[in-house]
């Protein structure tokens, strides 16, 4: 049986890397149509822990502020949407900012079963090496730990 996908999670972290995967996401409703859900996760920590240093943007926000962010973070993300997916009008589009306390990878599997996403969609950095080792890939976090089929868009840079 050859699958139907009619949902789609797209994840972003706004660099142009990141955002490589959003028109194939459109590619691949565009002859029959669905939904794109464009996604930006970010993780949101508690007080700081005294005995180490963490830095997360969200906690010295007070709620206006956050409440102000969050609007700028949906406004950019209906901005990635491609022009011809406006025109077309053949794929809706869903914009999310997820604020967790989870890790980013686990967050996206959480969000597209919450959703019943047919695939999630995300672009790879292509770190290798010693920078793969010390910053990871949520990429391949969320390909060994996802419950459904997920598309890596890898960069050409």
């Amino acid at each position: 049986m050859i699958p139907r996908y009619r949902k789609l999670l797209v994840t972003t972290d706004f660099s142009p890397l990141g955002n490589g995967a959003i028109p194939h996401a459109y590619a691949i409703l565009a002859e029959r149509g669905g939904t794109v859900t464009l996604c930006h996760v970010t993780e949101v920590h508690g007080p700081p822990n005294p005995l180490y240093a963490h830095y997360s943007p969200w906690s010295g926000l007070s709620g206006q502020e956050r409440a102000e962010l969050r609007k700028t973070l949906l406004r950019s993300l209906e901005a990635l949407v491609p022009e011809e997916a406006r025109v077309e009008g053949m794929v809706a589009t869903e914009v999310r900012v997820v604020e967790t306390p989870l890790l980013v990878h686990e967050a996206i599997c959480q969000e597209a079963t919450a959703l019943e996403v047919d695939l999630i969609v995300m672009a790879s950095h292509g770190h290798s090496g010693m920078a793969r080792l010390l910053l990871g890939s949520v990429a391949e976090h969320v390909l060994r730990s996802a419950d459904r089929p997920v598309l890596i868009v890898r960069s050409r840079e």
